[in-house]
């Protein structure tokens, strides 16, 4: 049974590190106290890697989905939707498993990737999953890769993940390990460390968010302790003290200008949850 702690804070769940406080905050360990939470109508999150809380918080409850367990069989891998990306990252180059080299580094859970159908470096959760098991407000259903509606960034599923099923084709360990290892470098020298939520906007027609901001000027813009990062444009950074608000107003600066500058009007490939000013 899940244990609810009363207004738990938010910035402990995300990592923007900001937001205000939750009326209840649990966390779900096992599929039994997930599919309770579910059950709730609780807001179920991952590791908060694409939310961003309002600083007047949540007037519902939150559960931290900290499912675990990842099982490989001869063409495929099971896991729990709770597990870290990262963490199922290295389970593939330890077992010699194709198709995960371009997510490595990359933040939060495998249940958040797939519903979000998170991608880099020209591969993308659709490329690999084979089937999602999700709960849909009556029981937990199988819905295979071709039922989930996976576009860029986005996915048709709707429902709390429970758990996902991915091809994991067995190949050369030491050239998995070596592109592991490529990718790992290249997120390293083009991505800025700090409190941030990865990139913030989607592509837009065709152009890379990060190149139309950076050649709109606003590398180094501030709103507050939020701001545009040097090192990579579509990324915003929590320099410390930084407020949800201040986010927010960046973000919709950010998108004013590029307008204004290009005509194109820049996505959010962040959530917003609860309430702001």
């Amino acid at each position: 049974m899940i244990r609810f702690i009363s207004d738990g804070a938010l910035s402990s769940c995300c990592t923007f590190l900001t937001g205000g406080r939750a009326k209840r905050l649990a966390y779900a360990y096992n599929e039994s106290e997930l599919l309770e939470a579910a059950k709730d109508g609780a807001l179920v999150i991952g590791r908060g890697s694409n939310i961003l809380f309002g600083d007047y918080g949540y007037g519902g409850t939150v559960v931290v989905n900290r499912t675990s367990g990842i099982a490989f069989e001869e063409r495929t891998c099971t896991c729990a939707s709770g597990v870290l990306l990262s963490e199922l990252c290295r389970s593939f180059t330890r077992e010699g498993r194709e198709g995960l080299t371009w997510a490595v580094g990359l933040p939060g859970t495998v249940g958040g990737a797939v519903i979000g159908n998170a991608g880099a470096f020209g591969g993308c959760m659709a490329d690999v999953v084979q089937a999602v098991c999700v709960f849909d407000g009556k029981g937990v259903a199988r819905i295979e890769n071709e039922a989930c509606g996976f576009a860029y960034r986005q996915s048709a599923i709707k429902g709390t993940v429970v758990g996902v099923e991915l091809r994991a084709e067995k190949g050369e360990r030491q050239a998995i390990e070596t592109a592991a290892a490529q990718t790992a470098r290249k997120r390293k020298e083009s991505q800025p460390q700090g409190a941030s939520a990865g990139c913030i906007f989607k592509a837009a027609d065709g152009k890379s968010a990060g190149a139309l901001i950076d050649s709109a000027g606003l590398k180094g813009l501030r709103v507050g302790g939020a701001v545009v990062s040097n090192k990579h444009a579509n990324f915003i950074i929590n320099d410390g003290g930084a407020k949800s608000g201040d986010i927010l107003q960046l973000m919709r600066t950010v998108q004013a200008i590029v307008y204004d500058k290009f005509g194109i009007l820049l996505a959010p490939e962040i959530k917003r949850i609860g309430a702001f000013t």
